[in-house]
């Protein structure tokens, strides 16, 4: 498929925010990494019919909260941390802050864009993954110390990039 480098770039950036969209609306733990992975999968499925015009963000959040809301409906006994009302003004809410932080989130994604593929994954594993710099060492084969020099570089690198890139719009 020839979306698949734009859909995984798209998806990367947003998967923590969803994470936490979705951790806001349901308690337990076992049924959020469900919604996820149903979401997730709903999006690559979806992806050719996703309206560049529109924030994949909150493209994506309006797919999880439709979840959300089938699967309790479904299973009356599946857990909620706000009533079902109360799922659009979370919405509405992170809409508003992605807005807020437009700038900085494009730049954010065209420098990860430029960082090695192997950067990047060092990076997921750590921030998305939430994994240690030893589990990481384990998982990619490299020692401790080069996972801490390939963060520390790449954070330092993402600064700047971003730095660069606002202050070249102006913003």
């Amino acid at each position: 498929m020839s979306e698949t480098p734009e859909f995984l770039q798209l998806f990367l950036t947003h998967q923590s925010d969803l994470r936490a969209f979705i951790g806001a609306l349901v308690r337990d733990s076992q049924a959020r990494e469900d919604i996820f992975q149903n979401v997730s999968l709903a999006l690559w499925e979806n992806f050719e019919r996703y309206d560049r015009e529109r924030s994949f963000g909150a493209w994506a959040r309006g797919i999880a909260a439709k979840k959300v809301m089938h699967e309790h409906r479904r299973n009356a006994r599946f857990p909620l941390l706000l009533p079902p009302e109360a799922i659009q003004a979370v919405a509405d809410a992170y809409d508003r802050t992605e807005r807020a932080a437009g700038p900085r989130q494009a730049a954010l994604s065209e420098c990860l864009g430029r960082l090695p593929v192997k950067t990047r994954e060092i990076l997921a594993l750590r921030y998305e993954g939430e994994l240690s710099g030893e589990t990481i060492a384990l998982r990619t084969g490299s020692s401790v110390a080069a996972v801490h020099q390939t963060l520390s570089r790449a954070r330092a690198a993402l600064s700047d990039c971003i730095r660069l890139r606002l202050n070249a719009a102006g913003k």
